[in-house]
C-alpha cells in the first residue's frame, strides 16, 4: 500500500497556531498528527508513505528526517501551493505502479483503509471516495450518488443542507488519470478533478465509512478531538 499525505496547505483556519505548526504536525493527545498517521499505516501493510510540504516545509523535513519507522517516508516540496489534485500531480511519479491512497492530512482516520482499496480495485474505477452519511452538511462537501454508488455529482456546502454524504477527504486514485492532469498547475479535487472525470466518463464511485472521519483543522475540532482521544484512553 503507498499513500499520499497533503500537507501543504497554510492551515489558515487554525488561526494563530496554523502560523507556528504546519497541520499535520499539529499536538493531539500528545504526538503531532502525522506521528498518529504514520502508525496507523505501519500496521495496515504500507510500504511507502509520501507528504507534500510548502508552509513551515523545515518542520516536515526536520520531522520525516527523525522518523525511524519502518515505512519510507519521502517528502515532496512545493515551491507554490498547488491545491489538493495539484499537489498530487506533483508528486505522482512517486506512485506509478497502481492505485494509491490520498489522505488530507487535517483529519484523523480510524478504519482500516484495505476495504477502501478493494472497493476501488472491484469497480475498476479512476477514484474512489470515501464517505460517510451525515444528518447536517451545510458546511460539507457533498457527494451525490447512484443505486450502485457510482459518484453523479458532488455539492460543496449546499445551503441548508440536510442529510447526505460527505466527502472524507480520502481517496484511492488510480496514478495514470492523475499524470495525464496539467503539471505544476493549481487544481482542487472537489471543485475541478473530480467533476471533470465524471464528465469524461471516468468511474468514480465511493466506499462508505462506518463512522466519520474527524476534521482538526479548527481550533473547535482540534479540542473535540483531543477530549475524544483523551476520555477514550
Amino acid at each position: 500500500m503507498r499513500v499520499m499525505i497533503l500537507a501543504a496547505g497554510r492551515g489558515t483556519r487554525l488561526g494563530p497556531l496554523g502560523l507556528q505548526v504546519p497541520k499535520a504536525l499539529v499536538d493531539v493527545a500528545g504526538e503531532p498528527l502525522l506521528a498518529r498517521h504514520l502508525r496507523s499505516l505501519e500496521g495496515q501493510g504500507a510500504t511507502r508513505v509520501v507528504v507534500n510540504a510548502h508552509h513551515l516545509a523545515d518542520q516536515v523535513h526536520a520531522f520525516a528526517a527523525a522518523y525511524a519507522g519502518p515505512l519510507e517516508l519521502v517528502v515532496v516540496e512545493e515551491p507554490a501551493l498547488l491545491g489538493t489534485a495539484g499537489g498530487v500531480r506533483h508528486a505522482v511519479h512517486l506512485f506509478d505502479d497502481g492505485p494509491f491512497v490520498v489522505l488530507y492530512g487535517d483529519v484523523l482516520v480510524d478504519e482500516p483503509l484495505r476495504p477502501l482499496l478493494d472497493t476501488h480495485v472491484g469497480a475498476h474505477a479512476t477514484a474512489t471516495l470515501a464517505v460517510y452519511a451525515a444528518e447536517r452538511t451545510e458546511d460539507k462537501g457533498v457527494v451525490d450518488v447512484d443505486e450502485d454508488g457510482r459518484v453523479t455529482g458532488f455539492r460543496e456546502k449546499p445551503p441548508g443542507g440536510g442529510p447526505g454524504l460527505v466527502n472524507a477527504g480520502l481517496y484511492v486514485l488510480d496514478p495514470a488519470a492523475v499524470a495525464a492532469l496539467p503539471a505544476d498547475v493549481p487544481l482542487d479535487f472537489g471543485f475541478d478533478v473530480f467533476p471533470a472525470w465524471l464528465a469524461a466518463s471516468h468511474v468514480v464511485v465511493v466506499h462508505r465509512l462506518a463512522a466519520p472521519v474527524v476534521d482538526i483543522g479548527t481550533p473547535d475540532a482540534l479540542a473535540g478531538a483531543r477530549r475524544a482521544i483523551a476520555s477514550a484512553r
